[in-house]
């Protein structure tokens, strides 16, 4: 009880940081780093192969107790809680016996699930993997499971504590801590509710939820809520997306009294990003206090499910920056089903493209300080011996450069704005076009860029960084218009706006607000550029018309460094840069600065020296990883 108490020659030079940080742009995680690997099935010989093959000795397990979205057992193993108070820990050694058999140094990530096993839906009435929410503003489920994850972690402790790195706190839908409800509510939650309102003292009272249809429909456009009539749909959003991160929050913080101080606590959480196109009722919205927490040192996400296939960006659901600035780690799930798999279908059309995909993935997370993890969701993800070759090689990478403090070198930045997010109207889709598709597009522009929340700006250093895009930011509050002038509006900088910029402060809305921002008035056509003295506004209505090619040309404009002159990923630091494409063929990448020295890392083959530029030919379709000395 803890309670109160060669193979690849360039990978092994030598990692020496021979440039400075730059303030504010790196904030190393505590706690170690690691590679590893996942699977829903028991995947024994594949534990074994990652192991001895690959060199990955991480392993992650995950004590479920529930079933999936496709009505199976998340765990192959049969459930440890079969009532309150009530354990089958068997079932538990058999999980972890059966990988130390095969795999006898692992180390063991372990998800502990806090959602309803079938026996508690009916004592509660429900279903936490659907209506996490709800569950949320329920004290009864939070001693009943609190309980369990305090028996579960002593027991775990007690018999492998020596195995276990880290525990992994997860709920709501697939455990990730979401929901698919689109905002329904219910007697416990209308409560909560009423409560949230007086506690954040606001001017008006409410014993029940805004309906759906009200949810649904917004003043201005059927986009905008306006805060004068429609004020409790966006309290009601920012209720809804508080009382979820304030669960993950009570759960590590009770958590973080159980576990030994050197293990880390992990969640999925913080997804802006997100592939299920409803940002607002999906209830990550309350991620910055999240992703601020002092329980919990690194989050889980996956790789952008909507920008997968050969040639688009990928990267991750979270806000990745805002993760590292607040010291955690950010562990990048790989789950790329291969071509012609039978469950579910890929991304994938052949054995080249899953190679290059994987690459892609782990580059990034590499490039960007994350560590990994290879979901073999329901098997036979890595049969293919050329697949596991490619991912030995990201995983000698990833060993060499995982405590590499190197700084970002993007020039291009993507702000966040949760706050604007819950004033639209989640049905529409259009606050999801400002978030994921925006990214992707601006992802594969031939430059790095950085994400991070509009409220990181007073801790970073933005000096380096030529645009800065707010595509969301409806809603500017006197509070926000200074740090819009402070931080962002200045210094000959070029600022993406999209929409309405503005519109809202919070008490009202007026269309004449937005010309302030973007430089025109609200709705005029195209994509305008304005010049508004210490800084260039770029503006226009619809995020359909910020493609890549657009977005291209407005960073060049601004003299953003272009590495690549197409429109392929790029991700980069001070030390890597790594390219995807589709397409193959001669292409020039260009530094921003001479380099001594650049090293293919996957073929171990020194490709320039003395340049500012190289030329090198890409096979169709190919990821590669350059190492500039």
């Amino acid at each position: 009880m803890f309670r109160k108490t060669l193979l690849f020659a360039a990978l092994l030079l030598p990692v020496i940081v021979n440039n400075p940080l730059r303030p504010g742009t790196v904030n190393m995680a505590k706690g170690p780093a690691f590679d590893c690997y996942r699977s829903f099935h028991k995947q024994l010989d594949m534990t074994g192969t990652f192991a001895k093959e690959l060199g990955i000795k991480t392993r992650c397990i995950f004590a479920a107790n529930t079933i999936n979205s496709l009505g199976e057992y998340y765990c192959q193993y049969p459930p440890i809680w079969t009532g309150i108070g009530q354990y089958a820990w068997e079932n538990l050694d058999a999980q972890i016996e059966d990988i130390l058999k095969a795999s006898p140094d692992a180390q063991l990530v372990c998800m502990i699930d806090l959602n309803t096993p079938y026996w508690a839906t009916r004592t509660f009435s429900g279903d936490s993997y659907d209506f996490i929410s709800s569950f949320a503003c329920d004290g009864r489920w939070f001693q009943v499971t609190e309980k369990w994850m305090e028996d579960f972690i002593t027991y775990a402790e007690k018999n492998y504590g020596d195995k276990i790195v880290s525990y992994v706190l997860s709920g709501g839908c697939t455990s990730e801590w979401y929901e698919y409800k689109r905002g329904y509510s219910c007697p416990l939650k209308d409560y909560a509710w009423s409560k949230w309102l007086e506690m954040n003292g606001k001017p008006y009272t409410a014993t029940k939820a805004p309906s759906i249809d009200e949810l649904h429909t917004a003043s201005f456009e059927n986009r905008i809520y306006d805060p004068a009539t429609e004020r409790d749909r966006i309290d009601y959003w920012t209720f809804h997306g508080d009382v979820i991160a304030d669960a993950v929050l009570r759960y590590a913080s009770f958590a973080r009294e159980i576990i030994p101080a050197e293990k880390q606590i992990g969640a999925f959480f913080g997804y802006y990003f997100v592939s299920d196109r409803h940002p607002v009722s999906f209830g990550h919205m309350g991620y910055e206090k999240v992703l601020r927490s002092k329980d919990i040192d690194f989050f889980i996400a996956p790789a952008s499910y909507s920008s997968r296939a050969m040639g688009e960006a990928s990267g991750s659901q979270t806000l990745f920056g805002t993760a590292m600035l607040n010291g955690k780690r950010l562990l990048h799930e790989v789950d790329h089903r291969p071509h012609e798999y039978f469950r579910g279908g890929s991304s994938y059309n052949d054995i080249k493209e899953d190679i290059a995909g994987n690459l892609r993935e782990a580059c990034f997370a590499i490039i960007n300080h994350a560590d990994m993890w290879w979901f073999d969701m329901w098997g036979r993800f890595y049969d293919d011996p050329s697949l596991r070759e490619a991912i030995g090689k990201a995983h000698l990478a990833f060993e060499k450069f995982k405590n590499d403090n190197s700084a970002s070198v993007s020039e291009v930045l993507y702000l966040a704005d949760p706050e604007s997010i819950n004033g639209m109207n989640d049905e529409t889709l259009f606050p999801w076009s400002l978030c994921e598709p925006f990214r992707n597009a601006l992802g594969k522009i031939g430059m790095p860029i950085d994400c991070y929340s509009l409220s990181d700006v007073t801790r970073l250093d933005l000096s380096r960084y030529k645009v800065v895009a707010l595509p969301a930011t409806m809603t500017i509050t006197k509070e926000k218009e200074s740090l819009l002038k402070e931080y962002i509006c200045k210094d000959g900088r070029t600022v993406i706006w999209c929409y309405a910029p503005g519109i809202s402060d919070k008490k009202s809305l007026d269309i004449n607000r937005v010309e302030r921002w973007a430089g025109v008035p609200f709705g005029t056509g195209g994509v305008s550029s304005t010049n508004m003295g210490e800084w260039t506004a770029v503006y226009a209505k619809e995020p359909s018309l910020y493609t890549s090619e657009a977005l291209k040309e407005i960073c060049v404009k601004a003299g953003a460094h272009e590495y690549l002159k197409g429109l392929e990923p790029v991700f980069a630091n001070e030390r890597l840069i790594s390219v995807h494409c589709k397409d193959g063929g001669q292409k020039t990448v260009y530094l921003n600065g001479k380099a001594k020295e650049v090293v293919d890392l996957f073929s171990g083959k020194t490709v320039a020296r003395n340049a500012k530029k190289f030329i090198i030919e890409f096979n169709t379709p190919d990821t590669r990883l350059f190492l500039i000395q």
